[in-house]
């Protein structure tokens, strides 16, 4: 089963979690069994993007220190088109 997100030329890749037995339950009444791995693939897609992000920070800090609360308010204006 391909996800909807992935691009067109990717496959899938089955691979064995284990979670407790009241999870899988939870998850599967709310999305049937073929809906699970989507349920989880989105999640860990979204924990992977901030990982990314932190990744990024820490390596720009690295580099030019630590951001001031000036710079973390320009971010903020510059991101939200202020």
């Amino acid at each position: 089963m391909a996800i909807d997100h992935a691009p067109p030329d990717e496959t899938t890749v089955k691979k064995s979690v284990t979670v407790p037995r009241s999870l899988a339950r939870e998850v599967e009444a709310r999305t049937g069994a073929r809906g699970f791995s989507r349920f989880v693939s989105d999640p860990v897609e979204h924990a992977l993007a901030l990982t990314k992000t932190r990744e990024i920070v820490e390596a720009y800090e690295d580099e030019h220190g630590s951001f001031t609360p000036e710079g973390i308010e320009e971010a903020r204006r510059t991101w939200h088109g202020a």
